[in-house]
C-alpha cells in the first residue's frame, strides 16, 4: 500500500474480469493540425471535468483526459449551435448554450 494509505495512481481501475475497451489515441491530439489554447477554469469546473474523466476511466478502462473531454463537448455544441440573436447578457448566452445540449433530448 502506498504512503498515506491511498491507492496507487497507476493501479488498474477496471474490474479484472472485464475486458478493457480498445485503447486508441485521441485522433485530434495525434493530428499535427492542432492549435494550443489556454483556458482559465474555476476549481468547481476543474473538479467536475476530473470527476467525469474518472467515471469514464472506471466504467470503460480508457484514460480520458480533460482536453479530450473539452474537445468532445465543443464538438457536441458545434453540431447544433444555438441562435444568439435574442441574447442580451452573459447569462442569456450561457443559458442558450446549456439548452443546446438538452435540445436533442427534448425534441424541437
Amino acid at each position: 500500500m502506498p504512503k498515506l494509505g491511498r491507492k496507487d495512481l497507476f493501479s488498474p481501475t477496471v474490474n479484472p474480469g472485464r475486458a478493457p475497451l480498445e485503447q486508441t489515441l485521441d485522433p485530434v491530439a495525434a493530428s499535427r493540425d492542432v492549435e494550443k489554447v489556454m483556458v482559465m477554469l474555476n476549481p468547481r469546473q476543474v473538479n467536475a471535468l476530473d470527476q467525469v474523466c474518472l467515471e469514464i476511466r472506471h466504467t470503460t478502462g480508457m484514460k480520458f483526459k480533460r482536453s479530450m473531454l473539452l474537445r468532445a463537448l465543443i464538438d457536441g455544441f458545434l453540431a447544433s449551435p444555438p441562435a444568439f440573436s435574442e441574447a442580451r447578457s452573459y447569462q442569456d448566452i450561457a443559458r442558450k448554450i446549456m439548452e443546446s445540449f438538452h435540445r436533442e433530448k427534448q425534441g424541437p
